[in-house]
């Protein structure tokens, strides 16, 4: 065959491969549908629900509006239910002038209990002390929000307050944000109380981020609640972000008791510091407030599952699938302790049952779990619905009309089955696999430093790039921060890394490469979370651990980076080797 056809095939073939490797992108789960009317409307201590589709303005459901200009306004270009929600509208930076804030967005803010200079806005049932609040909310950014810088994204999102009588100075603020580059959730506290503690206490970090691609372009349950205590250090702030408890901090110190005012308004708002780089929009809807926990929405026992629409590799969409699964949370595992509260905790674990499996064949991107779309199985093998009042997670996957499929997305959207018909208020439970606190929040008196069992790095490295890893293991029943401090050649003060946890009691870190012939001195120090440090060695003062940067092609023998045992050998071996060339070249 001639050499231009044997090439034109090869590239045929190649072609077909890559079209055929180009598989659909991952889909999400827009919303699993509420029951209408919504089972939470009337649940046990619910006193404000709105859904955004009977209000004709903000005003006659919110008493402190900011619209921004029309910008943060109702809406029918998504909801969770029905077919309105509150919609903020970001204008790109370029649009602002000069000495205008890019960051100014709306909010809406609902007041109850003791806030007096509102007290004609506010049903009487709801006017007294409120000692305990809880608000849940739905929420989305739209399907390509683009974060600030590649990772700016707006940091605020809800609040809850303590406004003092007759005016509008704040007492104490319960933050629900996003902070950092992972743009995690970071609940933070604010209060001007003279008997607390401390202004501002630790921020809590949960796990819950909106850098991971699964939490942009949906709709998410988040939950924000605050309990007061009878004094200081004994408050109480819990938080749950998709179905899942992921902030729970004891002991906290906000009001110190102060009962002068209370609890007494809620806030969702949008402000952006700095900005949006472009048009676009984020969503709220179904917007509940209460005195008990209240869970994510409540579907009926044959939901609707909305996926998001087809993209990636093909043309169209070909069919998807779904699986429903039973999820029990875990017990929470604390990470962070500092002051004496938990300020964060392990990523959370969820043990999944399958209970139904579905398909949908063409374009459609809506399916009803029921017997006639898939199969009910495991618990559920033989019904015809869903278990009430139960906690459920789905997890999805696409295929093109070519057939290639997607890989399933991570299990999310978690929600709740409704009570079954005729269930009095009082046995209204919080569904079945919903934690509703962490043991591990409560923490009694620790009187006792960490124990820093072993420390090992190297004794020598052959290697000028690094990292040079360092491991440690810390016990500690309540670990905070372990820290690596380093300097080289004896010179200046040290520097330090933080160590993170590898696996267990295990914490590990990196030093930087240094040239062949620095001298590398280093120490641990871990620090609990009630001010108690240890240090190893013990006297790392005077003795430090260090060890030598060898150069490499003078003592990497072997090739590994280091110089040991492997070394020695081929050192030996090229003596004898040059040994036995000499006397060869003597007996010539």
């Amino acid at each position: 065959m001639h050499r231009s056809a044997v090439l034109s095939i090869n590239f045929l073939v190649f072609a077909i491969l890559t079209l055929r490797a180009a598989a659909p992108s991952t889909p999400k789960v827009d919303k699993v549908l509420p029951a209408s009317p919504s089972p939470l409307a009337d649940a046990p201590g619910v006193f404000f629900y709105e859904q955004c589709d009977t209000i004709a303005d903000l005003q006659s459901r919110w008493q402190n509006v900011g619209d921004d200009d029309g910008n943060f306004a109702l809406s029918t270009a998504d909801a969770l239910s029905g077919g309105r929600s509150l919609r903020q509208k970001y204008r790109p930076l370029s649009e602002y002038g000069e000495g205008e804030d890019p960051g100014s967005a709306g909010w809406v803010g609902r007041f109850f209990g003791d806030k007096t200079s509102h007290q004609s806005s506010i049903p009487p049932e709801q006017q007294g002390k409120y000692t305990t609040a809880v608000a849940s909310w739905y929420h989305k950014f739209e399907e390509g929000f683009t974060p600030r810088d590649g990772w700016h994204f707006p940091p605020k999102m809800a609040r809850m307050r303590c406004y003092l009588a007759g005016n509008w100075n704040t007492k104490y603020s319960i933050l629900f944000w996003f902070a950092g580059e992972d743009a995690h959730m970071s609940i933070e506290r604010h209060t001007y109380i003279s008997e607390a503690h401390r202004e501002w206490p630790p921020n809590h970090t949960a796990p819950f981020r909106l850098s991971n691609p699964l939490n942009v372009g949906r709709w998410i349950h988040f939950e924000l609640r605050v309990e007061l205590g009878d004094g200081p250090r004994s408050d109480r702030v819990q938080a749950w972000a998709d179905g899942l408890l992921v902030c729970d901090i004891a002991g906290d110190d906000i009001a110190a008791g102060h009962r002068e005012t209370t609890l007494n308004c809620m806030q969702w708002d949008c402000y952006w510091n700095g900005g949006s780089p472009v048009a676009q929009s984020r969503f709220f809807d179904d917007m509940v407030v209460s005195t008990e926990r209240i869970g994510p929405l409540r579907a009926g026992l044959n939901p609707k599952i909305v996926k998001t629409p087809f993209s990636g590799g093909g043309d169209s969409q070909g069919g998807w699938e779904a699986e429903l699964a039973q999820g029990v949370q875990r017990e929470l595992v604390k990470d962070k302790v500092l002051d004496g509260i938990v300020i964060g905790y392990r990523e959370p674990e969820v043990d999944y049952t399958t209970v139904w499996r579905g398909a949908l064949e063409g374009g459609g991107n809506e399916l009803e779990v029921s017997v006639a779309n898939g199969e009910f199985t495991g618990p559920r093998a033989g019904e015809g619905g869903l278990a009430a009042n139960t906690l459920h997670f789905v997890r999805v996957r696409q295929k093109n009309t070519a057939g290639e499929w997607s890989d399933w997305s991570a299990w999310h959207s978690g929600f709740a089955t409704a009570w079954p018909e005729g269930t009095p208020a009082e046995q209204k439970s919080l569904p079945e696999g919903y934690l509703a606190e962490a043991g591990a929040a409560v923490l009694g008196l620790d009187e006792t430093p960490p124990e820093i069992r072993y420390v090992r790095g190297p004794s020598s490295v052959a290697d000028t790039a690094g990292p040079y890893g360092v491991t440690a293991e810390i016990i500690e029943e309540n670990p905070l921060n372990v820290y690596l401090y380093y300097r080289f050649d004896g010179q200046g003060e040290y520097e330090r890394v933080p160590m993170t946890r590898e696996a267990g009691n295990t914490f590990a870190a990196g030093l930087p490469g240094r040239p062949a012939g620095t001298l590398v001195e280093y120490y641990v120090r871990a620090l609990d979370g009630f001010e108690h440090y240890t240090y190893r060695p013990a006297d790392y003062v005077q003795n430090p651990y260090s060890f030598r940067v060898l150069e490499p092609s003078r003592w990497d023998l072997d090739g590994d980076g280091e110089f040991g045992l492997g070394d020695l050998v081929e050192f030996v071996r090229t003596a004898v080797r040059g040994g036995a060339d000499m006397l060869a070249g003597l007996n010539r």
